[in-house]
C-alpha cells in the first residue's frame, strides 16, 4: 500500500488542523501507510492524534523558510520516500512545490483551505508555484472558481473537496431554550472573523432592549493579529459589554459548548469552508451566519438559518433578535433540520474517496 505524507505546518487549533487529522485517520484505515509531519511543536491536538494511534513528527526547524524547506526534505530522504504528499495550509503547499522543483519524486496535493481575497506578490508566486502539483484541492466552491478565473492554467487540476465533520462525534444534542438564550461563536480573534462588528451587533441589541441574550466567542487571538485582538478587548470594556458577551480562550473540547448552546453564530467576512458552523449543524443547532463564500451552500435559509450582510450591523442585530425570539417547538425544529443537513452532505466516506481517487490516479 502506497506511503502518504500529510504536511501541515502545526496542529495548533484550527478547522485544517482537525481536517488533516481526520483526513490521515481515514486513509489509515483504508491500508495506507501514513505520516503527520508537522515543523512547528504548536501540537494542540496531541492527545487527539496519539488517540489515532497516528504516527507523527515535530522536526526540529530554525524560524527561516530554507530551514523548513531543508528539513522537511531531510525528513523525506530519511523515509526512503514517499509515493504522495497531501500539503494543507500555504507555506507546507509552498514547501512542498518548491520540493518538486528540485526533483524530488512524488505525486502531489496541495489544498486551499480559505478564500483568497487579495492577489498580492505572494499569491502570485504561490499560484504559479502550484504548477508543480498534480492537484489542487479547493475545500470550497468559492476558491475554486477564483481560482478558475484569476489563473485558469491551474483549472484542469483543481478539485473541489468539502470538509467532512464526524457526525458521530459531534452528536446532536437538542437543548430547550431557558430564560437566556446562549449564543455561541468559535473562531479566532481576527479581522476575518468580523469580531469588531459583531461587538456593534450586540451593543445595539442592549441599545434596543434586547435582554436574556449572553454571547460566549472561544478562540485565540490570531498570531500577528496581535493589535487587532486588544482592539477587540478594549472596546469590550468601553462598551460595557463584559456582561452579555464572554471570550474565552480556544478548547480541544468544545463539543460540550456546541451541545450546551441555543444557537450558533458566525459573522465572517469571508470563509472557505467553515468547519463551525457544520459541527454546530452536526450537533443540531439553529444557524446565524454571513451571507458570504460557501456559507448559502452550506446552510437552509429559513429552514435551518438566518444570514445577514456581514457589512451591516443592523442587519446582524435584526437577525440575531429574530433567531431568539423564535419559540421552542421552531428552535427544535430548525435544529433537527441542521442536524439533517449535517448528515447528508459532510459524509467522511466522501470526502476520503475523492482523496483515494486522486492518489490512486497517479
Amino acid at each position: 500500500m502506497k506511503k502518504i505524507l500529510c504536511l501541515i505546518d502545526a496542529l495548533g487549533m484550527g478547522g485544517a488542523e482537525r481536517q488533516m487529522i481526520g483526513l490521515a485517520l481515514l486513509l489509515k484505515q483504508r491500508g495506507y501507510r501514513v505520516t503527520l509531519l508537522t515543523y512547528y511543536a504548536h501540537n494542540s491536538y496531541v492527545e487527539l492524534v496519539q488517540g489515532y494511534g497516528l504516527r507523527s513528527k515535530t522536526l526540529q526547524v530554525k524560524p527561516s523558510p530554507l530551514s523548513k524547506l531543508m528539513a522537511v526534505r531531510g525528513h523525506i530522504m530519511e523515509e526512503g520516500g514517499y509515493d504522495c504528499v497531501i500539503a494543507y495550509k500555504t507555506g507546507p503547499n509552498i514547501i512542498s512545490c518548491l520540493l518538486r522543483l528540485m526533483g524530488m519524486k512524488f505525486q502531489l496535493i496541495v489544498s486551499e483551505r480559505n478564500t483568497t481575497q487579495h492577489i498580492r506578490r505572494k499569491e502570485k508566486i504561490q499560484f504559479r508555484l502550484y504548477r508543480m502539483a498534480d492537484y489542487v484541492v479547493a475545500n470550497s466552491q468559492s476558491q475554486a472558481n477564483f481560482i478558475a478565473e484569476h489563473f485558469p492554467w491551474l483549472k484542469q487540476k483543481t478539485i473541489v473537496i468539502t470538509n467532512f465533520t464526524d457526525t458521530n462525534h459531534f452528536a446532536a444534542n437538542y437543548t430547550e431554550k431557558g430564560s437566556m438564550v446562549k449564543i455561541l461563536t468559535t473562531a479566532r480573534v481576527a479581522k476575518q472573523k468580523n469580531v469588531l462588528r459583531y461587538l456593534d451587533a450586540v451593543d445595539l441589541l442592549r441599545k434596543r432592549g434586547v435582554k436574556n441574550i449572553h454571547f460566549d466567542w472561544y478562540g485565540d487571538v490570531q498570531t500577528g493579529e496581535e493589535t487587532y485582538g486588544e482592539e477587540v478587548f478594549n472596546k469590550v470594556k468601553k462598551m460595557q459589554l463584559e456582561d452579555i458577551i464572554s471570550f474565552h480562550p480556544a478548547t480541544p473540547k468544545i463539543l460540550e459548548h456546541y451541545q450546551q448552546c441555543d444557537i450558533f453564530c458566525l459573522p465572517s467576512n469571508y470563509e472557505g469552508f467553515p468547519n463551525v458552523v457544520c459541527e454546530a449543524m452536526s450537533c443540531g443547532k439553529p444557524i446565524l451566519c454571513s451571507r458570504v463564500c460557501d456559507n448559502p451552500y452550506i446552510i437552509r435559509e429559513d429552514e435551518n438559518a438566518l444570514m445577514f450582510d456581514n457589512t451591516n450591523m443592523e442587519d446582524m442585530a435584526d437577525k440575531i433578535k429574530a433567531m431568539c425570539e423564535k419559540s421552542q417547538e421552531e428552535l427544535s425544529r430548525w435544529g433537527h433540520r441542521s442536524r439533517e443537513i449535517a448528515e447528508s452532505l459532510f459524509s467522511m466516506d466522501a470526502f476520503v474517496g475523492k482523496y483515494i481517487k486522486l492518489i490512486e490516479n497517479s
